[in-house]
């Protein structure tokens, strides 16, 4: 294995998968840093802290599963570092036996390097979206990664690699990116309805192709132009900024496993714009989307929201909700929201982060 990501499929269906509770004593920063986007991005189809229950007293512990019970998918998500931080010993020079051991289980195995789930996070979801795709033949997996660019591949290492690394803190060089990201606490949440924030879409592309005026627009709006027509708005909020003055923002989009979102594509891994940086999650979910936003509102305790939706299931839950701690994105004529909240409108954002280009330009 020259490479990384190292990606295995197995060759056999998953003949083992009597799983059991084992705590993983080794989870570090960066993998609880990139299980965030491994629990949005694969609602309800990650695992950890369980192991195959096959009489080992030493088990093998993923560090994540993916498991899709309906295609019989199980797949060891593993995130490798080149040595261990406290005893700067060299690691993961050769993992062919624990490879052999899933997929001889008939389970797929994905590999990355930490430097990749640091720093591109969303790129290795889509290699993720891709395998999944690849097994089930189901082309949402990928949906809203399909304009990211793919992850770039970076050369594992041997034991002289990995000492001269530990001698010289490589780790430390891309462990420090994540200081500016605290995905615990947003300074402020963008909750989008994708179903919602989809349609809309779809409907400004078709009274834009009517426009003689217009050359062209992109067949999908992207997300870093959306963001910043939204930060004039932003400001409305108490900003409060990190160690690096940096104000952690986060989106969430919520989209159904049963609509398509093609019109809306993520074009980068994290938005910097100005002292902002931007977090995304792409949520698929097979539950009811309003009550998935609901959830995250109140279990999360978010108090600075700009909430992104137009339907008459919105109103009741906003009804006891100080209209100081929420902004809404909705429509400007026939709207389902409530009128005494700030708003804006929904066409803007949307018309320009398709980016025109006029014939007279």
């Amino acid at each position: 294995m020259k490479e990384y990501p190292h990606i295995f499929y197995p060759t056999t269906v998953a003949v083992d998968k009597n799983l059991i509770d084992f705590k993983n004593y080794k989870t570090g920063f960066s993998e609880s840093f990139f299980e965030h986007k491994l629990e949005r991005y694969f609602k309800n189809h990650i695992l950890k802290n369980v192991v195959i229950d096959d009489g080992r007293k030493y088990p093998y512990q993923p560090d994540y599963i993916f498991y899709y019970e309906e295609y019989n998918l199980y797949i060891d998500i593993e995130i490798d570092e080149p040595y261990a931080l406290s005893n700067k010993k060299p690691i993961h020079l050769n993992d062919d036996k624990r490879n052999d051991y899933f997929l001889d289980k008939g389970w797929g195995v994905i590999r990355f390097a930490e430097i990749q789930v640091t720093k591109y996070p969303e790129l290795c979801c889509k290699i993720i979206s891709e395998y999944i795709r690849n097994i089930t033949d189901e082309n949402i997996w990928i949906e809203g990664f399909h304009e990211l660019k793919s992850l770039e591949t970076i050369a594992a290492w041997n034991f002289d690699d990995a000492n001269e690394m530990a001698s010289k803190s490589y780790r430390q060089t891309y462990l420090q990116f994540l200081k500016k990201i605290d995905e615990k606490h947003p300074s402020v949440s963008i909750i989008a309805d994708g179903i919602y924030l989809n349609q809309q879409i779809l409907e400004t592309k078709v009274v834009l192709a009517e426009v003689e005026e217009i050359e062209r627009f992109n067949e999908s709006a992207k997300i870093s132009v959306f963001l910043k027509l939204l930060l004039p708005s932003i400001g409305h909020f108490k900003l409060s900024e990190n160690e690096n003055d940096k104000v952690y923002i986060e989106l969430t989009i919520y989209i159904s496993r049963y609509h398509s979102f093609y019109s809306f594509s993520f074009d980068s891994d994290f938005i910097e714009i100005g002292r902002f940086v931007f977090n995304i999650y792409y949520v698929r979910t097979q539950e009811i989307i309003c009550f998935e936003i609901f959830e995250k509102i109140i279990d999360e305790s978010l108090k600075q929201v700009i909430l992104i939706a137009d339907d008459p299931a919105y109103p009741p839950f906003l009804d006891d909700k100080n209209r100081n701690e929420f902004i809404l994105v909705r429509n400007y004529y026939d709207t389902f929201m409530p009128g005494d909240f700030s708003y804006i409108n929904i066409d803007g954002p949307i018309e320009h982060s398709l980016e025109i280009v006029y014939k007279n330009e």
